[in-house]
Order: C-alpha cells, then sequence, then structure tokens
C-alpha cells in the first residue's frame, strides 16, 4: 500500500513538470512566413489590410508601425522564459509608402534595469486603527445644512 502511495504522488508531481507555451502578439498565419512590404509600393492602407493594426505605432514618429510577436515556455512555478520575440517595424514617408522595413529578434533586445526607489507622497500614512476609526463621528459633506443624503 505505501508503494501505490509514493508512486501515486510521484505521477502527480511530474504533472507539475510540463511546460506551457505562449504567443503573444502577431501570430503568422498558415501560409505566411514572414511579415514584409515591398518598399516603394505598398502603402499604410495596404499594410493594414495584409495584418491588421499594429501592435504598437511610434510615440514619437506615428509613421513608424511595429508588429510583435513573443514566444514564452514556463514550467511549474518557475518564471516564463522567452524563446522567441521577433518585431518587425514599417517605416513610412510623410506620403504613406513604406520607405524601410526593419526585423528585430530577440538578440536585438536589452535588459532594462528596474529602479527600486518610491516616489514619496503627500500626505500621512495611516495605520490600522486611524483607517478603521478615522471617519467616525464626521458627517459627509451637505449633511446639517439643510440637505438630507440622497438629494
Amino acid at each position: 500500500m505505501f508503494r501505490v502511495i509514493c508512486l501515486l504522488i510521484g505521477v502527480l508531481g511530474l504533472g507539475a513538470c510540463v511546460s506551457v507555451s505562449s504567443n503573444h502578439g502577431y501570430v503568422l498565419e498558415r501560409d505566411q512566413t514572414k511579415l514584409s512590404a515591398e518598399i516603394g509600393f505598398d502603402t499604410k492602407d495596404s499594410v493594414l489590410a495584409k495584418y491588421g493594426e499594429p501592435s504598437i505605432i511610434g510615440t514619437f514618429d506615428r509613421n513608424v508601425w511595429y508588429y510583435l510577436h513573443s514566444s514564452d515556455s514556463t514550467r511549474a512555478f518557475f518564471h516564463p522564459e522567452t524563446k522567441q520575440r521577433v518585431v518587425v517595424a514599417f517605416h513610412f514617408d510623410e506620403g504613406g509608402v513604406v520607405e524601410d522595413q526593419v526585423v528585430f529578434d530577440l538578440a536585438d533586445g536589452e535588459d532594462v534595469k528596474m529602479v527600486s526607489r518610491i516616489t514619496p507622497t503627500r500626505g500621512k500614512e495611516l495605520n490600522f486603527w486611524e483607517q478603521l476609526l478615522g471617519n467616525v463621528g464626521r458627517l459627509p459633506s451637505g449633511i446639517g445644512q439643510g440637505q438630507t443624503p440622497g438629494q
């Protein structure tokens, strides 16, 4: 009986080792191998018709459209690992015609270090009791000035 229980726990434990894959962003259709546009011929409208809305439109330059795709894999409780990332940037001229196309992959990415500082805010920090009992005895605005609640 002990061996059966140990075997059952082992089999259930192996289920946690299964990796889960997920795709984000623009996913290629079955007949597509890559995103591309003919420079000098395709326009914003033709790119929009082929690939749909871009993932991102440039913040500072509205004539740059980005199509993003990434594939992640997660095993058990570990952090997800990015297996593939492709960013295709279409640059348009002032007339809306494609003038350049740039493809970035996972090797082109850079790690960004997050700053752990906290921005101070005005006011005071309330403890649990101050939050719980802070409004006891206070009336909502307008009450006591000839108005009744709900008016």
